[in-house]
């Protein structure tokens, strides 16, 4: 690891944001396991925290520790039901165990809330394929390409 990022997370508070931040660089840097030892110190320190069950779970699936991940992302939508990306990690976890069905669920979920959430789309695209769904894959794939296509010219 670069030095200096080794010199910043080190400067970092011993608090559940400090933890989450140190947990963010490392996960950024590829340190996937020693990012999972610092969301686990965020979430020990703050159980509530939502964002550091989500975090922990997407370095979990980096180190394709799956089931674990599962749980992470579990953990942070019983903390915050309302955690979309939660939702939607759990989902493309779920799709990579092939429990498709479920893994649906959990994007039908996210869209019912947030119908332009993008990635959801995506996601349920790739997961309605997998399903034989084809039609419905290319529905949700348009839907997709629509969104991000009005998303760019939004933001230009």
């Amino acid at each position: 690891m670069n030095p200096f990022v080794w010199t910043a997370l080190l400067a970092l508070p011993d608090s559940a944001q400090g933890w989450m931040d140190k947990g963010n660089a490392l996960c950024n840097a590829g340190q996937y396991k020693a990012a999972v030892d610092a969301y686990d110190r965020a979430v020990k320190s703050d159980p509530s925290l939502a964002e550091g069950w989500n975090n922990k779970g997407i370095a979990l699936v980096n180190l394709e520790r799956l089931k674990e991940a599962l749980e992470a992302f579990d953990q942070a939508i019983s903390v915050d039901p309302g955690h979309l990306m939660a939702h939607n990690n759990r989902g493309m976890v779920l799709g990579r165990l092939l429990r498709f069905d479920e893994a649906l669920a959990c994007f039908d979920h996210v869209l019912e809330i947030d119908p332009y959430f993008i990635g959801a789309w995506y996601n349920k695209a790739i997961t309605m394929r997998a399903l034989g769904r084809h039609k419905e894959a290319k529905a949700a794939l348009l839907t997709a390409k629509v969104l991000e296509g009005a998303s760019k010219r939004s933001s230009e």
